[in-house]
């Protein structure tokens, strides 16, 4: 019997790439590579041209409609029509279809709404629980999204299912050393959003008297979120960069000295083990879903604890040995193996 098709809801080919388009984008490739029939449907505003194409992605709704508007009407009404499986990897999906799976990674907006606008949190307080109660079944990225979706929206744990980040190809490749300003630095990498805490750590480095050590943090500058980040405070040794590609990115990791990640709240961190995949000492926050992540391999500190960040940073900059880890199960062939498992049941099920 041949395999009925599933759609993809590729919306995050028009969007920046954070973790979460990061997730979707390499779930997308192992679902292309793989024999199940797929067909990604996006709205016409692709910024991700080269991906659209190896996708072969569908534009749905002729310019009409973009965002939350596209997938609400466009993209509902032409997969209620279809009546096939539906997948979305990026937090939201259409309301009101019942064949899908849903791909929730945290539940920030729910548990510090005030790190968002006033319609932001209102829209995904509304949006996602919906979501999450319909759909057939729901993805998150750790243990830890895991136990918070259970309490918080009340889903039965049979309902979700753990899928892990898992390290992309070009963090595996053996690349050349290109020019980095100083090879006397720590690095940070993540979008510029307060759960990242880079006041504490930006005050915390400037209480190390190495003066010629560096910080890059390396992320895209988000003016919704510039009140995170006191720019005006900063001296010359903390220095941005933006429009990273992976490759350059995978130098700043082997160039560095260590790897911080201050974050006071996430789902996974994909940063965290891109740097791991490059041997590099990790200090970061002694969150929950940072310990399911590293184990016993990092440095950890108190987020809230400017002294306690200096400590550990120092402490990993006075380590000599380069860490080991075993990064096996943060695979996106092994992740594309848990959500081919899901599909199949599903599949098994509405075939009944």
């Amino acid at each position: 019997m041949k395999q009925p098709t599933i759609y993809i809801n590729a919306r995050f080919l028009t969007q920046p790439i954070s973790g979460v388009q990061r997730f979707a984008i390499e779930l997308s490739k192992e679902l292309k590579k793989s024999n199940i029939p797929v067909e990604f449907v996006t709205p016409s505003n692709i910024i991700h041209k080269e991906l659209a194409e190896y996708l072969e992605a569908k534009t749905i709704g002729w310019g009409l409609l973009k965002g939350h508007l596209w997938e609400q009407i466009i993209l509902q009404f032409y997969i209620l029509r279809k009546n096939k499986l539906l997948i979305s990897f990026c937090n939201t999906a259409p309301i009101f279809v019942k064949k899908q799976i849903v791909t929730i990674h945290d539940l920030a907006f729910r548990v510090k709404p005030e790190w968002f606008s006033k319609l932001f949190s209102l829209t995904y307080n509304l949006m996602i629980p919906l979501i999450a109660k319909k759909a057939k079944h729901v993805l998150t990225v750790s243990s830890t999204s895991k136990k918070e979706i259970v309490e918080e929206l009340n889903l039965d744990e049979e309902k979700i299912t753990v899928i892990y980040n898992g390290i992309s190809s070009v963090f595996l490749e053996k690349v050349e050393n290109s020019f980095i300003r100083s090879k006397n630095y720590i690095l940070t990498v993540s979008s510029h959003h307060p759960r990242k805490n880079f006041n504490n750590l930006t005050q915390a480095f400037k209480l190390i008297e190495e003066q010629d050590l560096n910080l890059y943090v390396i992320g895209n500058f988000n003016k919704h979120f510039s009140g995170s980040i006191q720019y005006f405070e900063m001296d010359n040794r903390i220095i941005f960069l933006e429009n990273i590609s992976d490759k350059e990115l995978t130098n700043y990791y082997k160039n560095a000295r260590m790897f911080v990640y201050p974050s006071v709240y996430e789902g996974f961190g994909i940063p965290i083990i891109e740097a791991m995949s490059q041997c590099l000492q990790v200090c970061v926050s002694n969150i929950e879903v940072f310990k399911e992540v590293c184990g016993e391999k990092a440095i950890y500190f108190d987020p809230y604890d400017i002294n306690d960040i200096k400590a550990k940073i120092l402490q990993g900059l006075n380590t000599k040995l380069k860490p080991e880890y075993n990064l096996e199960k943060y695979s996106w062939n092994k992740s594309f193996k848990k959500l081919e498992k899901c599909i199949l049941a599903i599949q098994d099920i509405n075939s009944k």
